[in-house]
C-alpha cells in the first residue's frame, strides 16, 4: 500500500497543477517522473516508510530507486491510456 501512496506522491508533484508554482524552481527535476520518484522513494527510506532490512543507506538507495522505476512506469502507462500531454505547439507527445 505504501508504494502505492509514493508513486501517487511523486505524479501529484510531477503532474498536478497544484505544484506548478513549485516545479519552475527545479523544473528539470520535478517535471521527471523518475528523478521525483527517486528523491520521494529516498525521503520514504530516509523516515523508514519503507526498509528493506538491509541498514537505513541501502533502504534509502534502494526505496529511491524502487519508487523511481514504478513511478516512470505508471506515468508512461497513464501516458498511453490517457492519449498523452499535448506539447506547446499543439501536437500530442
Amino acid at each position: 500500500m505504501i508504494w502505492i501512496a509514493l508513486i501517487g506522491l511523486t505524479l501529484i508533484v510531477v503532474r498536478g497543477t497544484i505544484f506548478d508554482q513549485v516545479r519552475q524552481v527545479w523544473p528539470g527535476l520535478l517535471e521527471c517522473s523518475q528523478c521525483t520518484g527517486f528523491w520521494v522513494g529516498a525521503w520514504a527510506g530516509t523516515f523508514q516508510l519503507i526498509a528493506f532490512g538491509h541498514g537505513r543507506a541501502l533502504d534509502i538507495l534502494l526505496g529511491g530507486s524502487a519508487t523511481s522505476v514504478l513511478a516512470l512506469s505508471v506515468d508512461a502507462a497513464l501516458l498511453l491510456l490517457l492519449g498523452g500531454l499535448k506539447e506547446e505547439d499543439g501536437e500530442e507527445s
